[in-house]
C-alpha cells in the first residue's frame, strides 16, 4: 500500500510540475511578443540602424498609438547629438522585423525611465500595481535583445531571482569621494532590485517580470561587472539591478 501511495505522489508531483513548467513558458512566450529594440537611425550613418537597448510596450491606444517602457540612457548620448538621428524601435526577429520612428514622450534621469511612442498597435505587457514590491525570493525572468548585433536582432530570455530590494547609492570609501551629487543621493537614495539573474549589454531597459502573474515589477538598468567590461560577456557577475515599475507609472500618459 505504501508503495502504490508513494507512485501516486510521485504522478501528482510530476502532473504539477509540467503545469507549472506550462505556464512559465505561456507567460514568456507571451512577454516576447512586447520586447522591441530601441536604437539610433541615421540614414547617412554606417550602419544607419545601431541597437542601443531593449523596451517594452505598456499601454495602446484607440488611436493605433504604442506606449514604450526603456532606459532614459538608452535614448540619450553618444550618437542622438547628430541632427539626422532619431530614435528607432525594431519589432520582429530577423528579416521579418520591421522599423518604426519613436516620440519620446516622457524621460526622468534619476530613475533611467523613459517612454516612447510609435504609430503601430502593439501586445502590451502589464504592470505590476502601482506601490507593488516584490518580496526577496521571488522568480523572474528578463526577455530582451542582449548584446544587440553580436547575437543578431533576436529576443532571449534569462531566468533568476530577486534578491534584495536596496539603494542604489552606495557609500564611497572616502570623503574625497563624497561629491555634491553623491550626498544628494545618499540623503534621498533611489531603491532598487538587486537580482540574482544573468543581463548583458543590450538588455537595458528590458522588461523584469514576475514567473507568477506574468506582470512587470521592474525594469532593468545595469548589470554589475564582475572584472573589466571587456570581460561582461564572457564571465557575467549574475547581478543586475532594476527600477520598480512605479517609476514606470509616473512617466506614463493618463
Amino acid at each position: 500500500m505504501t508503495k502504490y501511495l508513494a507512485l501516486f505522489l510521485l504522478l501528482i508531483s510530476q502532473v504539477a510540475f509540467a503545469h507549472d513548467m506550462q505556464k512559465k513558458l505561456t507567460l514568456i512566450k507571451t512577454a516576447k511578443q512586447s520586447i522591441v529594440g530601441v536604437g539610433i537611425y541615421n540614414p547617412l550613418g554606417a550602419p544607419r540602424y545601431q541597437l542601443r537597448g531593449t523596451g517594452f510596450v505598456v499601454k495602446t491606444t484607440n488611436n493605433n498609438e504604442s506606449f514604450i517602457a526603456t532606459n532614459h540612457h538608452v535614448v540619450n548620448g553618444k550618437g542622438f547629438d547628430d541632427a539626422k538621428s532619431e530614435i528607432s524601435i525594431h519589432v520582429g526577429e530577423g528579416k521579418d522585423a520591421l522599423f518604426y520612428k519613436a516620440e519620446l514622450i516622457a524621460q526622468d534621469e534619476r530613475s533611467d525611465v523613459a517612454i516612447l511612442k510609435i504609430r503601430a498597435h502593439l501586445p502590451t505587457l502589464p504592470l505590476a500595481a502601482p506601490k507593488y514590491s516584490s518580496p526577496a525570493g521571488s522568480e523572474i525572468f528578463i526577455a530582451g535583445l542582449p548584446i544587440g548585433s553580436v547575437l543578431g536582432l533576436y529576443k532571449s530570455v534569462h531566468t533568476g531571482y530577486v534578491a534584495a530590494y536596496v539603494p542604489m547609492a552606495i557609500p564611497q570609501n572616502n570623503a574625497s569621494q563624497l561629491t555634491i551629487e553623491v550626498i544628494k543621493q545618499l540623503r534621498n537614495p533611489l531603491f532598487v532590485y538587486q537580482l540574482d539573474a544573468t543581463a548583458y549589454p543590450g538588455n537595458s531597459g528590458s522588461p523584469v517580470v514576475d514567473s507568477e502573474s506574468g506582470k512587470v515589477i521592474a525594469i532593468l538598468n545595469s548589470v554589475k561587472v564582475k572584472s573589466t567590461k571587456e570581460h561582461v560577456l564572457s564571465d557575467p557577475s549574475g547581478i543586475s539591478y532594476a527600477i520598480p515599475a512605479d517609476y514606470i507609472w509616473a512617466l506614463l500618459p493618463q
